[in-house]
């Protein structure tokens, strides 16, 4: 922690309860409190920091041995108030925080993982070309979701991109959300190969379809091309494999049973 400001500032430090919504990760407004909360520890509850001065402030969470399974959410602000206005009981306040996700359950859980389920082209109220993409948190863990977005194969050939999303969107486990990408207003309509990279941490997936922008409001959806599953790719090997190593077995098996048969042959009688 540290201030920035120019004034030595009183910070307090607290935990309070936080949630998914809407594809943004939200902070509950102080006082409040969940289980996570409740488990969130600070060692230093209230600290002076002069102008210019840092402080490292410890942060516990004890989770009971009943905690119920799952992912749960909350924050460890650093707030600033203000002093009230002369004839006001208004107080300003501004805080800072860090988020925690946290899983209770026994082993690791189940890993992060997404799948992109659609794409939209549509153009925005200015007229702006825009490209939606449906993503479904297919894991055990939220995600908080980034990308590109590169167009190819469009009108005389033309490239253009990378377009990053408007926003980092957060989705919780089993739920889908909707990441949005607004593009430079010259590209014209297209048809376009768009190929779209999403990550969220070290988990990236990579989609690709052909899109073409309506002149106005929202174009169609479609499903990414699917390309060849990696399983299936593997399998192909494998069997090729097998094969291979079966028709090596076999060609040695009949070059044993042709020198075996040679070396019983019958002699020739002779007068």
């Amino acid at each position: 922690m540290q201030n920035n400001t120019g004034a030595a500032q009183s910070v307090q430090m607290y935990s309070g309860s936080a949630q998914i919504t809407d594809g943004a990760f939200v902070g509950d407004s102080a006082p409040s409190s969940n289980a996570l909360s409740t488990w969130t520890t600070v060692d230093t509850p209230q600290i002076t920091l002069p102008a210019g001065g840092r402080a490292n402030v410890l942060v516990t969470i004890s989770v009971p041995s009943d905690a119920a399974e799952g992912e749960a959410y909350a924050a460890v602000w650093a707030e600033v108030k203000g002093a009230p206005t002369d004839g006001s009981s208004v107080v300003s306040a501004s805080r800072a925080g860090v988020r925690i996700y946290l899983s209770v359950g026994p082993g690791n859980g189940a890993a992060a993982d997404f799948t992109v389920d659609s794409l939209t082209s549509a153009r925005d109220a200015d007229g702006n070309p825009t490209v939606s993409t449906r993503v479904t948190n297919t894991g055990g863990r939220a995600l908080d979701v980034t990308g590109t977005l590169n167009l190819t194969d469009g009108p005389a050939g033309l490239a253009a991109g990378p377009f990053t999303v408007d926003q980092t969107v957060t989705i919780a486990p089993g739920e889908s959300q909707d990441i949005l990408m607004t593009l430079d207003s010259s590209l014209p309509d297209g048809p376009w190969t768009a190929s779209l990279t999403l990550t969220s941490g070290l988990l990236e997936r990579t989609a690709t379809a052909t899109l073409t922008f309506p002149d106005a409001g929202a174009g169609e959806t479609v499903a990414p091309d699917s390309g060849f599953p990696i399983v299936w790719i593997i399998v192909i090997t494998v069997i090729a494999v097998l094969l291979v190593l079966a028709l090596a077995a076999g060609a040695v098996w009949f070059l044993r049973r042709r020198r075996i048969l040679r070396g019983t042959r019958a002699p020739e009688l002779r007068k």
